[in-house]
């Protein structure tokens, strides 16, 4: 009698944990994601285009690069940020045509 009420506990426990495997996903949570992660990459390459302006203009300050090779970098860097803010702003508009459209 106990064996039985073992193993009815421990296949009803197997098909818990087993449901959500037959289940079909939602796509709507997987957009999500893939957009929050989108954004957060884009953060994520902004601060570090950021910090490497201002690693850029410390070694400046301190002698270990030209003036030259400073505005090179910090152009090229600063047109990296432009770029990683334009694409979030690009994001931030296609989220509010779906939300819009639903």
């Amino acid at each position: 009698m106990e064996t039985a009420i073992l193993l009815i506990i421990s296949a009803a426990l197997l098909a818990y944990t087993l449901l959500p495997l037959f289940r079909p996903a939602e796509p709507f949570l997987l957009d999500v994601g893939a957009r929050q992660r989108r954004r957060n990459a884009l953060q994520q390459e902004k601060r570090h285009n950021l910090k490497a302006i201002k690693d850029i203009d410390f070694e400046l300050a301190t002698g270990k690069i030209s003036t030259e090779d400073h505005e090179e970098l910090r152009t090229l860097f600063s047109l990296k940020v432009a770029d990683a803010i334009e694409a979030e702003k690009h994001l931030q508009d296609e989220e509010k045509a779906k939300d819009e459209r639903e």
